[in-house]
């Protein structure tokens, strides 16, 4: 395994046993990127995880989320759970599960386990999955199955972390866990990262000269959906990347589209972008690069600010190039609809669209306010 280097990231990964945290200094520190844990199980939620996302965020931090995973308890279940709590938060790298309990479960089991997990995960969020375990653990309770995942290894006290028949590389390296660090009290995780840790290190990047530009798949989409994102046919898509069903693509896949395909140009025929104007977002990446989760999309949003060829979405506080976003139709007069996700609330849909959650109800015929779900459609405006 390698070593230790200068030029990799410099991080921490920290949960409510690191108590209030000043990110402010952990970032003067040095400090580039922060995993912080999210959930465990199926109930549990750390009860830190909004105010370091908010604070660490703030800071300019890059950061992660990991599931302390319980083998016990159902895969899928803590996989919905996991989505539910990070729902709505902007991950810059792939999400951790936390492999580090084998509850007398075989190696076999316990690496279906893990997988089912994953498969569950990635379904659910369209996001990559890295995972976390120490190296003892990765030799004696998983199997190689694993493997195609990316690695996270845990090792105190050496340079590089041992062997195991597994990986034979990481992307993160948990190397302590007494490291002291400005801002935070007691003792903290150290690591260093790699790219690959990113999500959107995995991008595929596009060919000098070709008259391409590249679309990979998230959750939830269809061959026809893409088309009508890019002003193109399903036909033309299918023929362009070899597809011979074009009811079947997978998450993960790599669509070749032609460049200019998509002609709105942040425009549509009812007017130009601008601030205040609501719009959904139909590219694949933000304007940093970093690949927009499936979740993102579909949803309506408000233009906040614009720069240049950028917006500044409100509701997500992110920059989108304004090629990458289509002007909702109709006017004020039209019903706009948002489709519930994992982890909202009628309150925090409301804030969203600048209403009140009485208002959605009533407008809704929700009698509950405190029961909404996910996949249901309700009109905001």
């Amino acid at each position: 395994m390698e070593s230790r280097n200068s030029n990799n990231f410099r991080g921490i990964d920290v949960s409510n046993l690191q108590g209030d945290i000043d990110f402010a200094k952990v970032k003067q520190s040095g400090i580039q990127m922060v995993y912080m844990k999210a959930s465990e199980g199926i109930t549990f939620v750390d009860k830190k995880l909004n105010q370091n996302y908010s604070r660490a965020k703030a800071q300019g931090l890059k950061i992660g989320f990991y599931h302390y995973f319980m083998p016990s308890l159902d895969s899928k279940a803590q996989a919905r759970h996991f989505a539910n709590i990070i729902s709505g938060k902007i991950s810059d790298c792939k999400l951790a599960l936390d492999l580090e309990v084998a509850d007398n479960f075989s190696k076999s089991v316990l690496t279906d386990k893990a997988l089912t997990f994953i498969k569950e995960i990635k379904s659910l969020t369209g996001l990559d999955i890295v995972v976390y375990t120490y190296t003892y653990f990765a030799r004696t309770n998983i199997d190689s199955r694993l493997g195609v995942y990316p690695l996270w290894i845990a090792h105190y006290g050496v340079s590089s972390p041992g062997s195991n028949p597994i990986w034979n590389s990481w992307v993160g390296f948990q190397y302590s866990s007494t490291g002291s660090v400005p801002g935070i009290s007691g003792n903290c995780d150290m690591n260093e990262f790699k790219n690959g840790i990113l999500l959107n290190s995995s991008s595929v990047p596009q060919e000098p000269g070709n008259n391409y530009e590249t679309y990979t798949v998230k959750a939830g989409d269809t061959l026809s959906g893409i088309a009508t994102m890019y002003g193109t046919t399903y036909q033309e898509l299918a023929a362009l990347n070899g597809i011979s069903n074009p009811n079947k693509i997978y998450v993960g896949q790599v669509l070749k589209i032609i460049k200019g395909s998509n002609s709105s140009g942040g425009n549509t025929s009812s007017g130009t972008i601008s601030v205040g104007s609501q719009v959904k977002i139909i590219g694949s990446n933000y304007a940093t690069g970093q690949a927009i989760p499936s979740w993102v999309k579909n949803n309506v949003y408000t233009v906040q600010q614009i720069s240049g060829n950028k917006a500044l979405i409100k509701e997500i506080t992110s920059w989108v190039y304004i090629s990458d976003l289509v002007l909702v139709s109709g006017g004020s007069s039209a019903p706009v609809y948002y489709t519930v996700k994992y982890g909202d609330t009628l309150s925090g849909i409301a804030t969203m669209y600048g209403t009140t959650y009485q208002k959605l109800a009533e407008l809704n015929g929700i009698s509950n306010a405190n029961r909404i779900y996910a996949g249901q459609k309700i009109r905001v405006k």
